[in-house]
């Protein structure tokens, strides 16, 4: 569509003769048939009078035109030519936001694979710490393994019997198991005494959640990568 046609159905839409269209515009009827036959681009009051003359903005008028007629031709008036300038920085500002989006997608998605793969946030090791029962107070640590030790050489063998019931009575074995590794040995603190815990093993566990990472990680990359060939794909068709 061009200039013309669109004075054209914008004047008969309001059921108004040339000369009525030219009165309400305040130009003259011979100047407004050559901007309906294109053969005159209007000057930029012109263009804001015919506007007011048919109660639309700028953005009503033009929406119409195609994109390549209104730089190459409608360009020439000055508000014209401001709002495709305005149309230009605002698609500039959007395709960077998008480039930025996606970057950060790419950015989320590549940690997101590293605290899977690295196991940072969800460790799969797993260490075994033993402890065999309560530690009264004045007792070695290693009582239970070293009991024997504490009775002299010269007792007789039923004190030896009494000490040995009396330790297996009061073993109470208990196992924690733990993604931290907490050394060799630890003590825990208790009311009564304490419980030395003494590492046993190690093992890999499988942690589902490090798997999901991963994948969504992968997710994350590939909807990165497909929104910058996408975004490519979008601004060279907006610029056409």
């Amino acid at each position: 569509m061009t200039l013309g046609e669109q004075l054209k159905k914008l004047r008969n839409a309001k059921v108004m003769s040339q000369p009525d269209l030219a009165s309400i515009a305040g130009i003259e009827q011979s100047y407004l048939s050559k901007l309906e036959n294109d053969k005159s681009i209007p000057s930029n009051d012109t263009f804001r009078k015919l506007l007011a003359a048919f109660e639309l903005s700028l953005p009503q008028f033009i929406a119409d035109f195609d994109k390549n007629y209104l730089v190459t031709q409608l360009s020439q008036i000055p508000d014209i030519e401001h709002w495709l300038k305005q149309q230009q920085q605002s698609q500039v500002m959007n395709q960077r936001r998008y480039l930025y989006l996606c970057s950060a997608l790419i950015v989320f998605a590549i940690t997101l694979f590293y605290a899977g793969q690295s196991k940072i946030l969800f460790p799969e090791l797993q260490f075994k710490y033993y402890s065999e029962g309560i530690v009264l107070a004045g007792e070695p640590k290693d009582i239970f393994d070293d009991w024997e030790k504490l009775i002299p050489r010269k007792a007789s063998i039923n004190i030896h019997n009494q000490k040995k019931i009396e330790m297996t009575q009061r073993r109470d074995v208990k196992y924690i198991f733990s993604t931290q590794f907490l050394g060799e040995e630890f003590v825990e603190n208790l009311p009564q005494g304490l419980r030395l815990y003494s590492r046993r093993s190690s093992q890999l566990i499988a942690n589902p959640v490090n798997a999901w990472l991963r994948i969504a990680g992968v997710f994350f990359f590939i909807m990165g990568i497909m929104g910058f060939i996408i975004e490519r794909r979008l601004y060279k068709t907006s610029s056409l």
